[in-house]
């Protein structure tokens, strides 16, 4: 275990990051799947190229996990999305936040893209109109869904 020790430190550091950033920043739909992935690698990779000193090939492989983490980024945050939804529908909109939706993706696999959409109840004051909104964060496409 001793030999895994730094690289694990640094891999666990770094997903803590990301989870905070995806839980505070993105409201959780960031798809976390391939930084996961090379993250978990990376310790094995630290533990086998770093001793060689093979410094090339591991400072590689970190540029990789920092392209996968950088494709995982969503196109749209939780306040760009609110943002944009006043925008489109007018300022005496109000938002409230009814958290993520799933989404049915019937396209290509894609294992950047989220999987989940923000939710959004607005209400209209001055006439009383209710409307539940889907907001796609890696395309920024709004929904009107079923109220």
């Amino acid at each position: 275990m001793r030999k895994y020790g730094i690289g694990l430190i640094l891999s666990l550091i770094v997903l803590l990051l990301l989870l905070i950033v995806n839980a505070q920043v993105y409201h959780n739909v960031m798809p976390l799947n391939v930084p996961i992935i090379f993250l978990t690698l990376r310790v094995m990779i630290y533990r086998y190229l770093i001793p060689e000193q093979r410094y090339g090939a591991y400072f590689f492989f970190v540029l990789m996990v920092g392209v996968s983490i950088i494709f995982s980024l969503p196109e749209f945050t939780h306040q760009q999305a609110q943002e944009k939804i006043l925008t489109t529908y007018g300022s005496e909109m109000e938002l409230t936040t009814q958290g993520n939706l799933p989404l049915d993706r019937n396209e290509v696999w894609n294992p950047f893209a989220p999987n989940w959409g923000y939710a959004f109840l607005g209400i209209i004051p001055s006439i009383e109109e209710h409307t539940s909104l889907l907001f796609i964060p890696d395309t920024g496409r709004i929904l009107e869904i079923a109220p």
